[in-house]
């Protein structure tokens, strides 16, 4: 694998570890800065809309720059934005520089991938869109929690300050060791846009679909997991969810490679609707140890297909529109996060109808609706 792709992982990873440490430090933002928890909490909002809004703008305005010099950019935005997080005097300030922190990462990251796909062989491309995504997990699993810590120990500002530090390190690693990437064919904006035909349309509402059932079940998964088990710390079952992210991370990327992108999404369609619809047979059981071994499983399994989508649908979507490969993953990143933010909307919506035993069943319909819709896409455009 291409070593020079390792400092664009640490560009992803820093972007994941500023997104999520957010959640394990908003107590103290919110004492600190003298707002409610609920009020902190808009920060997470604020910044996914940003994302969600930021990625198809900027990669359509960004089209004809040349790739190096917007990654220089937004990685030293996002590294500014994160410095200015540190001496922000109010609330509002801070709200402020998260918006301008989501819009640089939005500018980053599909870039980045964009970029990775470039530098190595079509054959292993797969790979290193994994790697690519990668950085995000660990990001989750390992930068989150560090940054978490140190939040709590020299205060939520040394948590900014951190990410600073490693954006910085990213800065001047991409200046040196990442060598010039050639841009996509150059086409007029209306041309690029035009190039989205309803077929990269569709599989993007496959993923918004896919995405909104995840997370539907994810956003509540603190209180899924506390009536299945009983236990009030469910850290042990989130760390083997990342664990399974990880590995579903790099499954993915292999099996884009070996068996091709639409198989590879197929299948973690499938099995990603099978462990989200177990979620709904949990509550059937008594809590008890073996209740706890069988959610230990079902979090560990969870990350694998889930994650192991992502390689394959950017694979897939590079596949349908290859000379804006960039412009095309920004509008992937942009259906990425509108799926989040609809789906904490769309669980909250069965908890408050219905029951929360019933999230992890509304998940997996949704993503098995995903799935039928790209097995429908795939033979219609095999025959088209």
């Amino acid at each position: 694998m291409n070593y020079r792709l390792l400092i664009l992982v640490l560009g992803t990873f820093i972007i994941g570890s500023d997104d999520f440490v957010i959640a394990g430090i908003l107590p103290t933002i919110a004492a600190d800065l003298d707002v409610s928890i609920v009020t902190a909490g808009q920060l997470v909002t604020a910044f996914a809309f940003a994302y969600a809004i930021g990625a198809p703008f900027l990669g359509t305005l960004t089209i004809h720059l040349p790739i190096k010099r917007l990654l220089l950019f937004s990685m030293l935005l996002f590294a500014i934005s994160n410095g200015l997080s540190v001496i922000v005097p109010s609330f509002e300030w801070l709200f402020a520089t998260r918006i301008a922190a989501a819009l640089s990462a939005a500018l980053f990251t599909p870039i980045a991938m964009a970029a990775s796909a470039s530098l190595v062989p079509e054959s292993h491309r797969g790979k290193a869109l994994a790697m690519i995504t990668a950085g995000i997990t660990i990001g989750l699993i390992l930068g989150a929690p560090i940054g978490t810590w140190v939040g709590q120990e020299w205060g939520w500002r040394f948590s900014f300050l951190l990410v600073t530090s490693i954006s910085l390190i990213t800065f001047v690693g991409i200046l040196f060791l990442l060598p010039k990437v050639e841009r996509e064919q150059k086409l007029s904006i209306k041309a690029s846009l035009s190039g989205l035909h309803t077929h990269v349309w569709l599989t993007l509402s496959v993923s918004i679909i896919a995405t909104v059932g995840g997370f539907a079940t994810y956003t509540y998964i603190a209180p899924i997991l506390h009536k299945i088990t009983a236990l009030q710390n469910i850290s042990w079952f989130l760390m083997l969810f990342g664990i399974g992210s990880l590995a579903g991370n790099l499954l993915g990327g292999y099996g884009t490679d070996r068996i091709g992108a639409a198989k590879t999404l197929r299948m973690s369609l499938g099995g990603f609707s099978l462990i989200l619809l177990s979620f709904s047979l949990l509550p059937l059981l008594t809590p008890g140890m073996m209740t706890i071994v069988l959610v230990s499983i079902v979090s560990l399994l969870w990350g694998m297909p889930g994650f192991a989508l992502n390689p394959a649908l950017h694979s897939y979507l590079i596949s349908l529109h290859p000379n804006q490969a960039s412009l095309v993953l920004s509008f992937s990143a942009s259906a990425l996060y509108v799926g989040i933010g609809l789906g904490a909307i769309v669980g909250g919506g069965v908890i408050s109808l219905s029951s929360i035993d019933y999230v992890g069943l509304v998940s997996g319909i949704l993503v098995g609706i995903a799935l039928a819709i790209f097995v429908f896409l795939t033979r219609l455009h095999r025959h088209s």
